[in-house]
């Protein structure tokens, strides 16, 4: 692989075969397996094996406690102790902090009665008011933790302090772990407004939302999150957040907490216990009790005459080949890019190498070797045929966020990045466009998701913690984010929802195309976008189907609050059995996370999530058909066949106003003023009152316009009359050419502006993001993957 030649030990040496092979290399997992672990040597290590460490810090704020966020966290901690859950055994460590305005330690001592609480005010610099005793053994000291955990929700429940002084308290926690290292998991509410370090909540300003300066609020304030989380990184310290808001945050600022430390953040807007708690519970849980690496380091090499030239994921970059991962688990993926050096000659084949070096929670220190051989080729054909259009969409994505933080540049310049790339793959490939077909498909979802979709209805919150999320999930988890999948539920035929024997899943139904024009009144639909799960309830659905699903009459008496709560278990008729199986199925698939389940009756407010999620019509953000946006790159406009025989779809489920155009004989939409995209003026201040991700608010008021049994209207204006200033439907505003033409003066999409050069030659030498290492991993630690 690296070209060098050294001497064989005399042990190693082997007879061939007939085959001229070697007679024991199916006896070495070295020779035949792309995956093995090799238990390290002495000098790998440079202290004792460090043992599971998990500090808990939960913010103690009056928004936390009313919440319900402080008492969700506590039971679900409380829940691992007691279960002895945490990995390691004996040799887990755990300890629990709260803050608001001031810091607060507990002493755990196991011959103590009952903890002791220490408040440290100073936060310009803090202290550990005493040395030992912070973390403590989780099975020694179960009772004390226990009956913390216990009396935590009431110790605060008279607090009125508004105050987080969240950067003074991650100090706070880097000095009670940093002679051992470990998991630091954030539960913060507010954003933090006091200590060093502190954020101000002006900087959201909705009228910036859907502008050229919207980006401004998509960058940190400073630095020192950032700074911070370098501190954490030299001491193996990796950071887990868990936002549990019903305010602006700043996610921009803070997220480098997790990024930089191996860490990730898991955002719940509008938190409310009763409605996201189980959530919450079960994703803190399944974070301390998955496979995990500790005290993690890799590298990863690549053949002669190639080069590694970007990392994406969560990490911190040491060294040009060397990456910190201080805590690696089974969920983590991180992506490279390779370049093949200027005037070498290149071998038919490259190999990439990945070692991770870890301990295991049971303290044993392992290398944890993948290798994989790809084969290299000089003929655009033999790409083109093999193009994974899931991670060359995920690539596209995560250069599409790194243009968009660049300096002077805007998200509509990550948005042309996008679009101008796949123009040019589509233009350069008619001979081979049904090959690449897919990939439009996708980048078209990239486009309207919540990372880059052109609307004011995305907070910046809302759009970091998506930019976040994407760099380090997996690529199935990417691939549901930028094209969900969508099932019918109301006529299950056959074995769908029921387990088949032969692969003990749960059989699903057929996919359906991300069209209204698949979907009719009378019908239950199931989308699932990798985050949540949203069920559309037409108002033509049958009574005896609500009797079996929902055991109510009618569909106004569906409480939508209750989300799941509302299924009827125990109903005599199998039907809503088959479907909640299908639901446990698709969690299954996807997690982490655990997907909530987001009931949609037709007509309600929370219909402008899931319809926009129909990215083959258009949607609010994005005036453009799929096959229109096919047409528009320079692909053929052949229509794209679904998996089930279209429904027709009533007049009133469909979306309307200028921002979504009929589904049955309506007329084309016009192109929006400034090209693709909703126009990128300053909106009102206004924000649309569907809730972040689809959660519910505590109080949600109405959505502007309603058409009768329709989703809400994205406008302002008369039903039938556009906007001011904007020409009648079906015709293009004054001076702008029809949908598909360029506008007078410019290339058509795809093609550069006079001038200038073609987007840069990227590799294509780099290994599939879809296809897994050769072999299988040998042993049961964390698989920290690559792609």
């Amino acid at each position: 692989m690296c070209g060098y030649v050294g001497d064989t030990p005399q042990t190693y040496y082997c007879h061939l075969d007939d085959t001229m092979r070697r007679a024991d290399r199916y006896e070495r997992p070295e020779l035949v397996n792309g995956t093995i672990d090799f238990i390290a040597p002495a000098e790998y290590m440079v202290r004792p094996p460090q043992p599971p460490v998990f500090m808990f810090l939960l913010e103690s704020t009056y928004q936390a406690v009313a919440s319900g966020a402080l008492a969700s966290a506590a039971a679900a901690i409380k829940e691992l102790v007691e279960k002895k859950s945490f990995p390691g055994g004996e040799r887990a460590l755990v300890g629990v902090m709260t803050f608001d305005s001031s810091i607060h330690f507990y002493n755990l001592n196991s011959r103590l009665s009952q903890p002791q609480m220490l408040v440290v005010s100073d936060l310009e610099d803090p202290f550990l008011p005493l040395p030992d005793d912070i973390l403590v053994p989780a099975q020694e000291c179960e009772a004390q933790l226990s009956q913390l955990l216990t009396n935590l929700p009431e110790m605060f429940q008279q607090s009125r302090s508004n105050e987080s002084c969240l950067s003074a308290a991650v100090k706070a926690a880097w000095m009670a772990m940093k002679h051992v290292g470990g998991k630091l998991i954030i539960c913060a509410s507010s954003i933090a407004s006091v200590g060093p370090n502190a954020l101000k909540s002006t900087k959201e300003n909705l009228r910036l939302l859907n502008t050229d300066r919207e980006i401004e609020m998509l960058k940190p304030t400073m630095e020192g999150f950032k700074e911070l989380a370098a501190d954490l990184t030299r001491v193996q310290i990796t950071a887990e957040m868990f936002l549990t808001t019903n305010m602006y945050m700043d996610i921009a600022s803070i997220s480098p907490l997790a990024r930089y430390t191996g860490g990730d953040i898991r955002y719940y807007p509008g938190f409310r216990a009763d409605i996201h708690g189980e959530k919450l519970r079960e994703e803190l849980q399944h974070v301390c009790t998955r496979d995990m690496g500790w005290e993690a380091v890799m590298r990863v090499r690549v053949s002669k005459g190639w080069k590694v030239t970007n990392f994406y994921g969560h990490m911190f970059v040491r060294t040009r080949d060397l990456l910190v991962v201080p805590n690696c688990h089974e969920d983590q993926t991180f992506s490279i890019t390779l370049e093949p050096d200027a005037d070498v000659k290149l071998d038919p084949f490259v190999c990439v190498q990945c070692a991770l070096l870890f301990t295991t929670s049971n303290g044993e220190r392992r290398i944890r070797v993948h290798t994989v051989q790809l084969p290299t080729t000089g003929n655009i054909d033999e790409v083109l045929d093999t193009t994974d259009p899931e991670a060359a969409t995920g690539l596209m994505a995560s250069l599409a966020c790194d243009k968009a933080m660049e300096a002077s540049s805007k998200l509509a310049d990550a948005r042309n990045l996008i679009q101008n790339t796949i123009g040019q793959i589509v233009t350069s490939t008619q001979s081979h466009i049904e090959a690449v077909r897919p990939l439009p498909l996708h980048v078209l979802g990239l486009l309207k998701s919540p990372m880059f979709r052109a609307t004011s209805d995305v907070p910046s919150d809302q759009r970091v913690y998506y930019w976040t999320r994407h760099e380090s999930i997996s690529l199935p988890l990417q691939a549901a984010l930028f094209y969900p999948r969508m099932f019918a539920v109301h006529q299950l035929s056959g074995d769908e929802g029921t387990v088949d024997p032969n692969t003990e899943r749960v059989v699903l139904p057929h996919c359906i195309a991300l069209s209204a024009e698949n979907m009719t009144g009378d019908g239950i639909y199931l989308q699932e976008d990798g985050e949540s799960i949203l069920m559309w309830i037409g108002k033509a659905v049958s009574p005896q189907l609500l009797h079996s699903l929902f055991n109510i009459p009618s569909l106004d008496q569906l409480a939508l609050e209750m989300g799941e709560n509302c299924l009827a278990r125990d109903s005599p008729d199998d039907t809503c059995q088959r479907v909640m199986s299908i639901i446990d199925q698709l969690r299954l698939d996807r997690a982490p996370p655990m997907m909530q389940l987001i009931l949609v009756p037709q007509g309600s407010q929370y219909e402008v999530r899931f319809f926009s999620n129909l990215i083959e019509d258009k949607t609010i953000g994005m005036q453009m058909s799929y096959q229109e946006f096919l047409h528009r790159i320079g692909g053929s406009n052949q229509p794209r066949g679904t998996s089930q025989t279209p429904g027709i779809a009533p007049q009133a489920m469909m979306p309307s106003g200028p921002q979504m155009s009929g589904l049955q004989g309506g007329a084309p939409m016009p192109p929006p003023p400034g090209g693709m995209y909703g126009s990128e003026q300053p909106k009102s201040a206004q924000m649309p009152t569907m809730p972040p991700m689809g959660q519910m608010p505590l109080a949600p008021p109405s959505i502007g316009n309603h058409v009768p049994n329709g989703p809400p209207r994205m406008t302002q204006s008369p039903m039938g009359q556009p906007p001011m200033g904007q020409p009648p439907m079906g015709q293009p505003p004054m001076g702008q050419p029809p949908m598909g033409q360029p506008p007078t003066g410019q290339p058509p999409m795809g093609q550069p502006p006079m001038g200038q050069p073609s987007m840069g030659q990227s590799s294509m030498g780099q290994p599939s993001r879809g296809q897994p290492p050769m072999g299988q991993p040998p042993m049961g630690p964390p698989r920290s993957t690559y792609r």
